[in-house]
């Protein structure tokens, strides 16, 4: 399984509610939102923020975020149909350590870890559902019936035991949250407890300009943010419009694609252009 390289800190990036505006079918809309839930993945994103812009698209982005980021084998429990997800059979499998593909409750081991819905609680043991053949009994602090949670597997034989755990006791990537946010970008980040903020913007000095200040401040975040404009509007134009200063709001604003061959840059393209840059910085 695989270990996340950043553990030590949070990674959040932040996306415009209008980025899939002008992506004219659902089903469209649909794949884009799957290339990014695959580059958050691949990147091991712990939060996805979606900020208001016009037009606002949050629900149906976050909808597919969450979808995309819940184990498969418990997506009927904690998700109703819904026309959002019309097209939710396109969206790429994730295959992180949190989906695994395992069914069979004999071959678990003990110490494993599993994402689950509690189904029914009392005396002191809950009913949960790992997504293999048989039910778990859990004991610990337990999350209300019907409710998404995380549990160790403590015994396997002859009955399947666990005990709830929270994210952070789990040592691998665990999947991203998806957040909609009450605001513009400018709320994001004065709400938020980021103690290194990064903006995208093709009118920016160079990744490979900024990169040894970048580098010095990413040994020592704990928390990091790094924010997305849309196609059809750069982050600048954005702050502008607003009458805001990216270099007031930011600690670096940086332009991860010099010199790009194409007029505009989608915002999925550019997320994994710029985490794959990052990756390599990673204290």
């Amino acid at each position: 399984m695989m270990a996340s390289k950043h553990g030590s800190f949070r990674l959040s990036i932040a996306i415009p509610s209008s980025l899939i505006s002008e992506v004219p079918h659902l089903r469209e809309k649909t794949g884009v939102i799957g290339q990014i839930a695959r580059a958050a993945a691949i990147y091991r994103v712990n939060d996805i923020y979606i900020y208001r812009d016009d037009p606002d698209e949050s629900r149906l982005i976050r909808t597919l975020l969450r979808y995309a980021e819940t184990p498969q084998y418990l997506r009927k429990r904690l998700f109703k149909k819904m026309e959002e997800l019309s097209y939710a059979g396109i969206l790429p499998p994730l295959r992180t350590p949190h989906h695994p593909l395992e069914r069979r409750a004999d071959r678990l081991r003990v110490g494993e870890f599993r994402e689950g819905v509690v189904l029914s609680g009392e005396a002191g043991e809950s009913l949960v559902d790992i997504g293999v053949k048989k039910m778990l009994r859990a004991t610990g602090r337990a999350p209300s019936p019907g409710s998404r949670t995380t549990v160790r597997v403590t015994e396997v034989s002859p009955n399947l035991r666990g005990m709830f755990v929270g994210k952070k006791d789990v040592d691998l990537y665990w999947g991203y949250d998806a957040h909609s946010v009450r605001g513009g970008l400018d709320k994001l980040v004065s709400v938020r407890d980021f103690d290194l903020k990064v903006a995208t913007s093709r009118h920016a000095p160079t990744f490979t300009q900024l990169e040894p200040d970048i580098t010095v401040k990413l040994a020592e975040a704990r928390n990091v943010l790094v924010a997305f404009g849309s196609p059809r509007k750069g982050l600048m134009e954005m702050a502008t419009k607003r009458g805001l200063e990216l270099d007031r709001i930011f600690d670096y604003t940086v332009n991860t694609i010099p010199d790009q061959g194409t007029e505009t840059v989608r915002t999925e393209e550019a997320i994994s252009a710029t985490l794959a840059l990052f990756n390599v910085l990673w204290p």
